[in-house]
């Protein structure tokens, strides 16, 4: 579930807003407040995902309320609700990392939207993370796992095996299989793949290499099952991995 704080001093705004039923949306709504401040103390207290709230406000209003999330919770998204004079205010919104703005007098299912694309960014968010931390392995006490690691480590780019592995540590395969499965809680073959696609991240961030050039550096030599793997670990393909990066480059520029 999906934590979510919701601000607003119109009454009718909050119970209308509290009348949707968000556990059918996988959201739970962690604290409604009247005002900027109550719900920043909220949002301290309760680490939400998701924020919706007013621009207008007493005490602090909706754009500062999203600034002062933002610090608490870096990843939060936040949905602002405005009205009609308030419509300049959107692109300051946007400029903020706000998901969406929605006019009111709003529409239940505009709302809903609203928080189903804020739960998709977070999942972004994750997915992302992954991609750049996909293998941080706890310190190993088995020399022979910590050997077996560093075969990965310096031969990924190879064509290597469980196989090969074995001849490395000069033990049997079928045992060093069991050893490193119940040392790590994954086979040799899945630390060894996620290994080539951290590298592969690393990799695709240099805009010179073409992605099946990629695929053979780092010891997959069929750039369309490399395709594949990449997605079922990462929800993306290499392609759309890298045409992420450029969005954050041009956004950032």
């Amino acid at each position: 579930m999906v934590g979510m704080v919701i601000a607003d001093d119109e009454l009718i705004i909050r119970q209308g807003l509290m009348s949707i039923n968000w556990s059918e949306y996988g959201v739970k709504v962690l604290g409604i407040a009247s005002n900027g401040n109550e719900a920043l103390s909220m949002i301290i207290s309760k680490q939400p995902q998701v924020l919706i709230t007013d621009i207008r406000m007493p005490g602090m209003d909706g754009l500062k309320l999203i600034e002062a999330a933002k610090e608490q919770v870096p990843e939060i998204q936040s949905i602002l609700l405005t009205g009609y004079e308030d419509f300049s205010y959107a692109k300051t919104a946007i400029s903020l990392g706000a998901v969406d703005y929605i006019l009111k007098p709003s529409d239940p299912d505009e709302i809903i939207e609203a928080v189903l694309k804020a739960k998709r960014k977070l999942g972004e968010i994750t997915r992302l993370k992954d991609l750049n931390n996909p293998c941080r392995a706890p310190k190993i006490k088995n020399k022979v796992v910590r050997d077996l690691l560093e075969y990965i480590e310096n031969h990924y780019s190879e064509d290597i095996s469980l196989f090969t592995a074995a001849e490395y540590v000069h033990m049997n395969h079928i045992y060093i299989s069991r050893l490193f499965k119940k040392e790590m809680g994954e086979t040799f073959l899945e630390t060894l793949t996620k290994y080539r696609l951290k590298k592969a991240c690393e990799l695709l961030s240099d805009f010179d290499y073409k992605i099946y050039e990629i695929s053979s550096m780092v010891g997959i030599f069929d750039p369309g099952y490399f395709s594949q793997v990449f997605k079922k670990y990462y929800g993306l393909t290499p392609s759309e991995y890298r045409d992420r990066l450029l969005t954050a480059e041009e956004v950032g520029k």
